[in-house]
This record gives C-alpha cells, structure tokens and sequence, in this order.
C-alpha cells in the first residue's frame, strides 16, 4: 500500500537581511573610493543608532568597477567610472527591520544612490524542524494505511518498507507563493511568517 505522510506547521523567521548596493559615478578613481567609503561609515554610524549591532553590518570587499567613456550606442561622453559595493544589514529584531530599511531610504535625498535595496526574512534552524515534521509525517503516513487497511478489512505491517526522501518545501502566506531558501544569494522570504512543509512517500505491506 503507497501513502504520502503530510506535516506542515507555521513558522515565524528568526532574523532579517537588509541588502544594500550603495553606487557612486565619476570620473576620478580615487575621489569615487574616498566617497564611497565616507558614504559607507555614515551610513554604518546611522544603523548602530538605531540598534544595528556593528558586527551584524557586513560590507562586501568585492567591489564592482564599471570603466566606460562613451554611452552605450552613442558618441555621447558619460561618467567614466561605476563603482558599486554591496552591504548587508543583519537584524534579529524583525519589528525594527523595516523602520531600518524606510529610515535608510532618506539617505537618497542626501545624494547616496542604492542602485539595489531588498529586505528579506530568514529562518536559521530550518533542519531542525525539517526533522521534527519529518517525524510527524511519518505517524500521518502510518495512520493513513492503517485508515485504509481497516476499511478492506485488513492490517498493515509495523513498520513500511519503502519510505522516500523527504523535503522541506516552504511558502510564502501570499496568494502567489515561491520557494524559500535559506541562503544569502536570492533567498530569504518577503514575509516574516512561512508555512513549512514536508511530504514523505511511504509502502506498507498488508496482511
């Protein structure tokens, strides 16, 4: 007998990520590094303000250099240099985040250009409930081929002989949900709550 064993439960993330992609245009090198660190430290001054934990402020040393004369498809002359620096403000207070992020976003209006700006959600101990639900689902796969073993008037062995891999599957409570990763590069939820999920396909024998 082949059952799929379900378990899901709603779980509230543990700590947010505010990625920033601070740029700056010119046409001196050394005068766009000078800025773009000084834009760095008052910016690193104003999260620790608020609450920010400096250690939990990362900024990526892999700068990203643009060097250009000419607009593209033009004989236009434009900024010759785009430099552009990732930084990562870590938070575990999820009720501050979005003060952080809005409060930020007033540093446009002193000329910082973030050419990119997410917020993100993200759960760290998303193994320790994939086993958890793991365990849950496989009683919800045992109860199920008992259920239909007692309706043919039959009964399943004690233990399956088969059981699939299993999967922790997470979705946003959105009307559209995506996957959700727990990673730094493209994962993270938009929401701060996400049901997890995990499915296990098993086979009993009956007798």
């Amino acid at each position: 007998m082949n059952v799929t064993g379900y378990a899901e439960r709603m779980v509230r993330s543990d700590y947010a990520v505010l990625e920033l992609a601070l740029s700056v245009i010119g046409d001196c090198y050394k005068e766009l590094l000078q800025k773009l660190d000084k834009q760095i430290k008052e910016l690193k001054q104003f999260w620790i303000k608020m609450g920010v934990k400096s250690d939990m402020i990362h900024v990526d040393n892999r700068t990203d250099i643009r060097i250009s004369d000419l607009e593209y498809g033009s004989d236009k002359k434009q900024n010759k240099y785009s430099i552009q620096q990732a930084i990562f403000v870590t938070m575990d207070d999820l009720d501050m985040a979005p003060a952080v992020q809005n409060k930020t976003a007033i540093f446009m209006k002193k000329g910082f250009v973030f050419s990119e700006q997410s917020l993100k959600f993200f759960y760290s101990k998303g193994f320790e409930v994939q086993k958890e639900l793991t365990k849950e689902a496989l009683k919800d796969g045992e109860k199920t081929a008992r259920e239909h073993a007692e309706v043919l008037g039959l009964r399943i062995e004690k233990t399956p002989f088969y059981i699939g891999n299993t999967d922790l599957s997470t979705a946003q409570t959105y009307d559209h949900p995506f996957p959700f990763h727990r990673s730094w590069e493209g994962g993270g939820s938009t929401d701060i709550e996400n049901k997890f999920s995990v499915a296990v396909n098993m086979s009993y024998a009956i007798k």
